[in-house]
């Protein structure tokens, strides 16, 4: 090591959170010149637990992987489920799949940017956006009777009451979002500190050829591509400029607003497919519950294999699933979060120690998902 450089300790305490991440920073006054990532300090077992169980008993362990975008993992394992058994969901439960996934995305953007902004020391933006995610805790709860683990998606559908009142609650709560994402724009994005603190930090274009990034991180840095473009989904992608930390700040705002438009387009189909009555008769009695069980009990092959990929809040979360019988013998979850926080390695060159927290911050991680 050349004199004057020192090695610098990051983590595994906060912000390299529950004590997954740990870096070497090998450092020259306040500058890194490189750095060592060791992950997996936290050894859930997550994969292996789930091989021990039935195929539809295992949707709350997907809950609990990313802890912020809960339904986005029931998605990709349900829908992998359905292609393992060539099952069929109809038009507006696949809607109402839409509609809580765009709504998932929401609050997991609202929540990066309010940490985001915290961590950068604008407590202002971080008590006013958990504001507006509460008002989503309410929507979902609304419609499924949890907050967070509601185990919403399931195989052959979705769960739910769709009342009346609730669409009236869903179109309210959109609107009352979009206004803020407004104004967060003037007040925060605009501001000359925040664009200063931000701008050229962490560029991203040198980075894409050689990582796995996916999602905002590879948008950012001007790759229009999005999974759900494949999925016919009517929204334009935007992309960034530069691939700094103010781009991965602004396209999510951007994806906030076209979060909004699919909710309230959603909701809209939904009306006009449906009749008056919204209440499913299976669920209105004992014997309709359990009628509607002994219908849809597992018929799987002996053996099959099925891999499948959604387009995530933070990425592209992907899924390898072989089904034996009725139980998984080998179930594989590749989340976006850690390629993402690999390419710290390379983000972090040329950066402050003060950069670095930026950093975690704009790449959006959940450590449930890396260690698994």
């Amino acid at each position: 090591m050349r004199t004057g450089s020192s090695v610098l300790h990051f983590g595994p305490a906060h912000p390299a959170a529950h004590g997954v991440l740990r870096c070497m920073l090998c450092m020259r006054g306040e500058w890194i010149s490189s750095s060592i990532l060791t992950l997996g300090l936290l050894h859930r077992g997550t994969e292996k637990l789930m091989e021990l169980r039935h195929v539809n008993t295992n949707i709350a362990y997907m809950d609990r992987m990313d802890y912020v975008s809960m339904l986005s993992n029931e998605l990709v394992y349900t829908e992998s489920v359905e292609g393992l058994v060539g099952l069929d969901v109809c038009y507006i439960h696949q809607l109402h799949r839409v509609m809580l996934v765009e709504v998932t995305r929401m609050e997991n953007h609202l929540l990066n940017i309010a940490c985001h902004a915290g961590d950068l020391g604008c407590l202002l933006a971080l008590l006013w956006l958990f504001e507006d995610r509460e008002y989503l805790h309410e929507v979902l709860s609304s419609s499924s009777g949890a907050r967070m683990h509601a185990s919403s998606i399931v195989p052959g559908g979705s769960r739910g009451v769709h009342a009346l009142h609730w669409s009236k609650e869903v179109v309210q709560c959109m609107s009352t979002t979009g206004h803020r994402m407004d104004l967060l724009v003037h007040v925060l994005l605009l501001h000359r500190v925040w664009c200063c603190r931000l701008v050229g930090v962490g560029v991203s274009h040198d980075v894409v050829g050689h990582t796995m990034l996916s999602g905002v991180m590879l948008r950012c840095s001007g790759r229009a591509w999005d999974i759900r473009m494949m999925d016919t989904y009517g929204l334009l992608v935007p992309v960034g400029l530069q691939g700094d930390s103010m781009d991965r700040v602004v396209l999510r705002c951007v994806e906030l607003l076209a979060s909004v438009l699919l909710v309230v387009s959603t909701l809209h189909a939904i009306h006009l497919l449906t009749a008056t009555s919204w209440t499913q008769g299976h669920s209105t009695s004992l014997h309709g519950v359990l009628c509607l069980f002994m219908q849809w009990r597992w018929c799987a092959p002996s053996s099959s294999t099925s891999v499948h990929t959604v387009e995530s809040p933070k990425g592209e979360l992907l899924i390898s699933m072989t089904v034996s019988t009725h139980r998984l013998w080998r179930c594989r979850v590749r989340p976006a979060d850690l390629p993402h926080l690999l390419s710290l390695q390379a983000l972090s060159v040329g950066t402050t120690l003060s950069d670095l927290v930026l950093l975690v911050g704009s790449v959006d991680v959940v450590f449930g998902s890396v260690d698994m």
